[in-house]
């Protein structure tokens, strides 16, 4: 910005930018002295691989970290943040700010909008959610403008922005179907449909991944998330919502949606629409299971729009210092914590630099193998830049690594491998409750492939006939000297699992890149299903489809 165009703006634009340059100054100084948490880790593992997609999310958060990745630090994963929250700030403001706006109206904005916890937080931690905060305020902010001009440019800025949130995070369907459901009319406009069609053609890269991959992400979060029902979670849900904005700013939001519930104005209906659309959608979907106190972070766009306009006047702002300045201020605090040494490890954002370059000093250039969660490796290959993975089991979800498959290429060498866990022959590394082995001719069980061609049932016995598939370009040894191999039925029951074991599965080895037949036989435990699952004494994979008997 030239200083002859700052010279010349009112004091209102002054303000602003002066507010808004101190924003995005702090949360890269923020940024910068920080500790980098486990998940923004994985999320530079994804820009590692660029991909139109990844197991958890579509690609947007990868774009932002693939780009950050030139600077030293911290910067490498959140730069693209800081500067897409400065943007963000900005739309949200050219949205909302009206003609006879002043300073003071400028200062209560920034107050409200420093007082949101989880939108502060994204502004300087890189998540999925940064890139759905922006590409939402932008779409708003075109929306605003395609109400007053409906025309064709306006409709192909809206398909971009509408593309934008689905690379970011899959719920941005929830904020487009909540503002059609605002203003059912636009359902009649050709303009609207071309929007959307062009919209889903951007999106259709990320489609056809989906369908190659056979469509992981999808099956993550509508299936394998699911869990039993249980009282705690709807009743938890709304004090957790109270936390990731703040009371008073939620409480107040919540009332203003009720107070403009019959409003004419098309756009303040589309924020009221999407708010409480918002919260009662997460809310209903605890029956699932337990929802993510930040899968409404979103709503900050909306809800920083209907507090703005509704706290204009002398009596709220007055009010404003008193109920939602304090709130600033907690958050400026827990900000200054953050960068300090003594960050409560249970916040993620505990320092791991020692506890990684400990392990690389204990397994030098080898590459290591985490059983476990995705946290430890990624965290390992930031900090170290080694070669390190994550093996999925029964007792953890797929991730990344899955797809990946980076530990392919190891079968049959040296590597290192760490559990949290005991295993056979391992030794423990005290200091982190870590135990670790070094395997001189390493061999996983993920790549096995098993598909159950047949099933019969006689008395008390199952037999399966099945195809174990080696994805390897290793020949597979049951028998191995170091990794030997065991065949499980995992049966799943309200207690847990029910394993049985097949003693004699009649095959010794699977060729590299070949297929084996064989039968299997187990015993009997009608109507749980169960799942064929390989076991080398480190991890015990899961390795077929779920089978009903």
């Amino acid at each position: 910005m030239k200083i002859s165009y700052f010279c010349r703006m009112n004091n209102v634009e002054k303000r602003f930018y002066l507010f808004l340059l101190l924003w995005v100054l702090v949360d890269l100084v923020q940024a910068i002295f920080t500790n980098i948490h486990a998940d923004e880790a994985y999320y530079a593992l994804y820009g590692q691989f660029m991909a139109w997609g990844y197991y958890d999310h579509p690609p947007m958060v990868a774009v932002m970290t693939h780009l950050s990745s030139w600077l030293p630090g911290a910067l490498s994963i959140r730069f693209c943040t800081v500067l897409l929250h400065g943007a963000t700030i900005w739309l949200v403001w050219k949205t909302i700010a009206k003609v006879n706006t002043t300073v003071r109206d400028v200062n209560e904005f920034f107050i409200l909008a420093s007082s949101l916890f989880m939108f502060v937080l994204y502004g300087f931690v890189t998540t999925p959610d940064a890139p759905l905060l922006f590409f939402t305020a932008l779409f708003f902010y075109l929306y605003k403008q395609y109400l007053k001009r409906d025309n064709v440019v306006l409709a192909l800025a809206l398909a971009i922005a509408m593309a934008g949130m689905l690379y970011s995070k899959y719920m941005a369907v929830l904020v487009i179907a909540f503002v059609l459901l605002s203003n059912l009319k636009l359902l009649k406009d050709w303009k609207v449909w071309f929007a959307g069609i062009v919209a889903l053609a951007l999106f259709v890269p990320h489609i056809l991944w989906q369908f190659q991959q056979d469509f992981p992400s999808l099956k993550y979060h509508f299936i394998l998330r699911k869990d039993s029902f249980s009282w705690a979670y709807p009743l938890e849900y709304l004090p957790n919502q109270l936390l990731v904005f703040n009371p008073v700013c939620l409480l107040l939001a919540l009332f203003f949606c009720w107070r403009e519930s019959k409003s004419k104005d098309v756009f303040t209906k589309a924020c009221v629409f999407t708010c409480v659309g918002f919260i009662l959608f997460f809310w209903v979907m605890t029956v699932n299971g337990h929802a993510e106190p930040h899968w409404t972070v979103v709503i900050s766009i909306p809800m920083l729009t209907l507090l703005y306009w509704h706290t204009r006047n002398v009596r709220w702002q007055s009010r404003i210092k008193y109920f939602i300045l304090p709130f600033s201020l907690l958050i400026l605090v827990v900000r200054v914590v953050l960068c300090t040494p003594f960050v409560p490890e249970i916040t993620g954002f505990g320092d791991k630099k020692q506890q990684m370059a400990d392990i690389h000093e204990l397994c030098g250039h080898q590459p290591v193998v985490f059983y476990g969660s995705f946290q430890n490796p990624s965290l390992y290959r930031y900090f170290t830049h080694e070669n390190a993975v994550a093996l999925s089991s029964l007792y953890n979800r797929s991730t990344q690594y899955d797809i990946l498959q980076i530990d392919k290429d190891w079968q049959g060498k040296e590597v290192f491998v760490l559990s949290a866990s005991d295993f056979l022959n391992c030794k423990k590394l005290e200091k982190y409750d870590l135990y670790y082995n070094k395997i001189d001719h390493f061999q996983s069980t993920n790549r096995i492939e098993v598909d159950i061609a047949k099933q019969q049932i006689e008395r008390d016995s199952v037999f399966l006939d099945v195809v174990f598939r080696n994805n390897y370009a290793e020949p597979f040894i049951f028998a191995h000297p170091e990794c030997p191999t065991l065949v499980f039925a995992a049966y799943v029951s309200d207690d847990g699992y029910l394993f049985e074991r097949c003693d004699n599965i009649g095959i010794q080895e699977i060729p590299a890149n070949s297929s084996v037949s064989a039968r299997l036989c187990f015993p009997l435990h009608p109507d749980m299903p169960m799942a064929i699952c390989l076991s080398n004494h480190l991890n015990l994979s899961v390795n077929s489809g779920k089978v009903e008997l």
